[in-house]
């Protein structure tokens, strides 16, 4: 009887070792696996003045108030737009309103742009217009950059002070139906 015991003891104890054990899997000197992965769609953008880094000031320096429209061109020296983006996309722009100092103005209508899909000087906005259409994914590892020009008219009489606005870039998938909607 009790040989019996140490019989079935032992199975039960073989049994268990020999299923946690992986040591009874097949095994070669090599193995493969495949890798997957899914990547996102993503919209990401720059803007940079005078080669200083994303969302440095847009230093327009010191005008006259002459009423000559003024043009500052885009690129390394100007404004620039960039897109990181793995898809095309669409750009949208806006200001936050007229340049103030507080109590003085020089009108949204005398501060212009060009640049993307915009081929004529075009007047900001305090709502959003699309300035680039369908703009080509960047290359894997690397970015887009567009020149933006910007046009400032200051009119006679304007006061002598700082004026400031705040210029917005947004991105969304080309051919979205609803555009821009932030910041």
């Amino acid at each position: 009887m009790m040989n019996k015991k140490i019989i079935g003891v032992m199975a039960l104890a073989l049994v268990m070792i020999v299923g946690a054990c992986p040591a009874f899997a097949a095994s070669s000197a090599s193995s493969t696996q495949q890798v997957t992965v899914s990547v996102d769609p993503t919209i990401a953008i720059a803007a940079t003045w005078a080669s200083g880094g994303n969302n440095s000031t847009i230093s327009l320096g010191a005008l006259t108030a002459d009423g000559i429209q003024k043009t500052f061109a885009g690129g390394a020296s100007g404004e620039q737009l960039y897109t990181y983006s793995n898809v095309a996309i669409d750009v949208y722009t806006k200001a936050s309103g007229d340049l103030t100092d507080g109590s003085n103005t020089i009108a949204l209508s005398n501060f212009l742009y060009k640049g993307g899909s915009t081929g004529t000087a075009t007047a900001f906005s305090t709502t959003y217009a699309k300035m680039y259409n369908n703009w080509a994914k960047a290359p894997q590892g690397s970015y887009n950059v567009a020149p933006i020009e910007l046009d400032l008219t200051v009119p006679f009489g304007t006061a002598p002070s700082n004026y400031t606005n705040t210029v917005y870039f947004s991105a969304v998938n080309a051919g979205n139906a609803t555009g821009a909607t932030t910041p």
